[in-house]
């Protein structure tokens, strides 16, 4: 729990994440305007007066949430102390054990923003003899806002009062971008519940685009949609399966999903979200033919005779006779060997029968210098021990050269190859010939794609998923990912447009319309 104990809530308060909102007018659209135009009010001067009004009401929402959180927060830190803080988070992380993965210090970081709301308005105080070691003096079974409010009495206003019974127990879900007005508001609409909500966000409405996902929290205050909780970051598009499959679960028991019904999911859908997290966050990792994690090894060995290291490897090679081998190498006048290259490889590939070898590294012969390059620590270790039998003290180790996938792709980025082979790449597609055979690749790919069987649909292709309705969002949702990719690219951006027009044609899937503002 080290990881744990060093999170206070004074040291991280300042990831919260504050919202606000806005509030209805009170003067009919079609009434006369009262600045006395004789037009309506809504082709006069509503818009100018709903813009005014809702920057107020943002304001003041904002700003009364603002203090009923740090007073709320201030008095949780005081009522239940550091360790009760600890087990909370604990708790909002799905109880993840010491040495997981789970307790790495980005992911905590990522969710204070969400861990703090939902501790104050969600969370609730259950005396548990196994994990306390003293009773608190509060009411168990109660939200820290609840207990707040319960405190503060009539002391606590209004506006307040109204705020914790907007917020209080209102479970958090997955939210889909359906319109964002930059600077002002987004339309969001609840993936596992349904509905919309219009809320008010200033910065993140300058981010988010329509298909994106949030997690967080909406809530509605006399007419104002407020965020209240939300993570730091958009969710792309071809995550919504995996959302849509958990709706379809939650409706096998509740046909009707209330904030109850989510409530009582609550679980399930914090760990959705934090394995999305997960997969966001965490760099893949790449493994060999073998099964073993990507890591690329060179072994340097200075060597007495470049024959003799020849003579003693070439039996490496099952894919090429040694007289091959020695026909290709550098030689001396006398026909002995001075440079040679060598692949290790074995016959069959695990990957599937059409693959006749495996290469499993290099050996480079250079005079007294020997080298050889695997992909992985295990292909190292066994390389050595072929070498050293092979050769003895006639081959004497230097150093094993260790890079990682990611060390070399640095490398790669700051020597320049990675902007060349942009470079490249885009003065290649400036051949006619070379998009017409691109497009004839990608083209044949998407016919091919709609019946591939696809893991985000849970196994089912493109053409069975959308003989429902689930199957068809979800379906959108990897089409809308797609669009999104090549978008530095103008002309694989227009080829992967054109492989989801042509998808849409071969399901029948109509084009979505735009939504109406």
């Amino acid at each position: 729990m080290a990881a744990a104990e060093s999170l206070t809530a004074a040291a991280l308060r300042h990831f919260l994440l504050r919202k606000g909102g806005r509030k209805d007018m009170k003067i009919g659209r079609n009434a006369p305007c009262p600045c006395g135009s004789g037009k309506k009010y809504k082709k006069c001067c509503l818009p100018k007066k709903v813009t005014a009004q809702e920057d107020l009401d943002y304001r003041r929402l904002s700003e009364a949430y603002n203090r009923l959180f740090d007073d709320t927060v201030e008095y949780a830190e005081r009522v239940f102390g550091e360790k009760t803080l600890q087990m909370a988070l604990l708790e909002y992380l799905l109880w993840p054990d010491e040495d997981e993965r789970e307790l790495d210090a980005g992911l905590i970081e990522r969710q204070m923003p969400l861990f703090w709301p939902w501790f104050v308005f969600n969370w609730e105080y259950v005396y548990d003899p196994m994990m306390e070691e003293v009773e608190l003096d509060v009411s168990s079974g109660r939200t820290p806002a609840e207990l707040y409010a319960e405190k503060q009495g009539s002391k606590l206003g209004s506006l307040e009062r109204k705020l914790i019974e907007a917020v209080n127990r209102k479970p958090f879900s997955f939210y889909e971008v359906v319109e964002v007005e930059s600077g002002k508001q987004i339309l969001l609409q609840d993936i596992l519940a349904g509905g919309r909500i219009m809320v008010q966000e200033r910065s993140g409405s300058r981010h988010l685009k329509p298909s994106d996902i949030v997690f967080g929290r909406a809530v509605s205050l006399d007419g104002v949609g407020m965020i209240m909780g939300l993570a730091t970051y958009a969710i792309p598009p071809g995550h919504k399966p995996a959302i849509i499959e958990l709706r379809r679960r939650i409706k096998a028991e509740e046909p009707v999903i209330s904030d109850q019904v989510l409530n009582d999911w609550d679980f399930e859908i914090r760990e959705l979200y934090l394995a999305i997290d997960h997969a966001l966050f965490t760099r893949p990792r790449i493994y060999n033919s073998d099964g073993d994690p990507f890591e690329f090894h060179k072994l340097v060995y200075d060597i007495d005779s470049a024959e003799e290291a020849f003579e003693k490897l070439v039996s490496l090679c099952v894919t090429m006779e040694a007289r091959e081998l020695r026909e290709q190498a550098e030689r001396d006048a006398h026909g002995r060997i001075r440079r040679a290259e060598i692949t290790w490889d074995r016959k069959g590939h695990k990957a599937g029968a059409g693959l006749t070898s495996t290469t499993l590294g290099r050996i480079f012969i250079d005079e007294g210098r020997l080298t050889a390059e695997v992909n992985s620590a295990q292909r190292a270790e066994a390389l050595r021990e072929k070498i050293e039998a092979g050769l003895g003290s006639r081959a004497r180790f230097r150093v094993d050269e260790i890079r990682s996938l990611e060390k070399m792709m640095q490398d790669r980025e700051q020597s320049g190859q990675a902007a060349r082979s942009s470079a490249e790449h885009e003065a290649l597609m400036q051949e006619p010939e070379v998009r017409r055979q691109v497009a004839q690749i990608i083209r044949q790919h998407w016919e091919d794609w709609v019946d591939m069987e696809l893991p985000a649909l849970g196994g089912k292709t493109p053409r069975e998923a959308v003989r429902d309705e689930d199957g068809v969002e979800a379906v959108e949702a990897l089409l809308a990912d797609v669009e999104r990719h090549g978008q530095n690219d103008p002309y694989m951006k227009q080829m992967n447009r054109d492989g989801v027009r042509l998808v849409r044609e071969l399901l029948g899937m109509p084009k979505p319309a735009p939504e109406d503002r």
